[in-house]
């Protein structure tokens, strides 16, 4: 399901006629067209923080630009993130991607010990970067005591979707953005998962908390690749021409990408999608739930826009990564996966991560029938790998 991007299904007549009729005139156009115009009108009318947008290629490219923007807005250098909450392979915000399995320590303030998500990166980049648990209110706000007038910028998945689904506690996401808005930073929202895929509006619409920037991307296209940048006039005017913080590229902005996000976002306009996609993530929450208590193991089961993440190993809501990491049976989780995938033909089904369970993830073009099937097969497997927890 393209990591969330396939909103549709892998060949949407929607997108596949979108792409069909721009290559009637051509597949790059350098500068804008009448398309790029509607793109912008209709996404800005539905996204909450959206007076304007800027299209990029990629998440990463987004969320990088849109720290730098935090940064230009505000002159400051530090950037507060969430420990587990992956915002794309960019220098600057690859710190404490997956820290919990190594150990990573808690410093003082519940600051967390910076550990790079990949080889490559010069530790310098860490100290631009401050990274504290998910739903630690008490963390946040020690970091912005801690780092005083420098801090530019927070950035969060309003629904961490990248260590299964994670929810904001109760009043949480109200209260970083109180605390920003008090503290002079600005609240960015990474939509690149969330955005599209529980309703036209984003996260941002469901929860009633509006962030001063958001990226979006997968969903967006769905299936073709296009992200994008918005946010209120007055941060967005700093890009280039208008202001001086540069956000471009050759392929920025590809006429054919923008073609399908167009048409993706007027068939999104009804809801009949996201209705039926709702439908489906209830069902088979409900089929998973069933199975698991059958076969007496623990699980707890959350999901989002049709991304379910099925925690195998605790009955109770995990807040944190830490708490994941140290519940989830990642030996049973492996073997299990693996059997599904080879033996049941159920591809991508209940994929675990080094430290945690990567979501299940619907389409429009999913069906009760196939989720029914879906059970079963996970059923008849689960009769044949030993249960152990961690």
């Amino acid at each position: 399901m393209g990591w969330g991007s396939c909103l549709l299904g892998h060949d949407s007549p929607v997108i596949k006629n979108s792409i069909l009729k721009a290559l009637e005139r051509g597949f790059l156009q350098q500068y804008e067209t009448d398309e790029h115009r509607l793109l912008s009108e209709r996404f800005c009318a539905v996204v909450p923080c959206a007076e304007k947008l800027r299209l990029v290629n990629s998440g990463l490219e987004a969320t990088m630009y849109a720290t730098r923007i935090a940064r230009a807005v505000t002159g400051r250098r530090i950037i507060i993130k969430f420990e587990g909450h992956f915002h794309g392979l960019n220098d600057s915000l690859t710190w404490n991607v997956d820290s919990s399995p190594r150990s990573g320590a808690l410093l003082a303030g519940r600051e967390l010990e910076r550990l790079s998500g990949t080889v490559g990166i010069p530790d310098e980049f860490g100290n631009l970067t401050v990274s504290v648990s998910w739903n630690d209110l008490e963390a946040l706000d020690n970091a912005f005591e801690k780092y005083k007038d420098d801090v530019a910028g927070v950035i969060l998945e309003p629904v961490a979707l990248n260590i299964g689904c994670i929810r904001p506690d109760e009043g949480f996401l109200q209260n970083v953005r109180a605390l920003t808005s008090r503290k002079g930073a600005l609240l960015i929202f990474d939509e690149v998962l969330t955005g599209f895929r529980a309703n036209i509006g984003g996260a941002q619409k469901d929860f009633g908390v509006v962030p001063d920037i958001a990226a979006f991307g997968k969903a967006f296209g769905c299936g073709m690749p296009i992200a994008g940048i918005a946010g209120k006039a007055e941060y967005m005017d700093v890009i280039a021409p208008r202001g001086p913080v540069q956000v471009s590229g050759t392929n920025t902005g590809r006429y054919l990408s923008v073609s399908a996000a167009l048409a993706a976002i007027e068939h999104l306009q009804d809801g009949t999608v996201h209705r039926h996609i709702a439908a489906l993530e209830s069902r088979l929450k409900a089929g998973l739930r069933d199975v698991f208590d059958k076969h007496h193991i623990p699980c707890h089961i959350d999901g989002y826009g049709g991304r379910i993440g099925v925690h195998i190993g605790t009955s109770e809501r995990p807040r944190t990564m830490r708490e994941i990491e140290h519940f989830y049976p990642i030996d049973f989780a492996q073997k299990l996966f693996a059997l599904l995938s080879r033996e049941y033909n159920l591809y991508g089904f209940l994929m675990p991560l080094s430290y945690c369970p990567e979501p299940v993830t619907l389409s429009a073009s999913h069906t009760t029938e196939m989720l029914a099937d879906a059970c079963e097969r996970l059923d008849s497997a689960l009769k044949r790998v030993q249960y152990h927890a961690k």
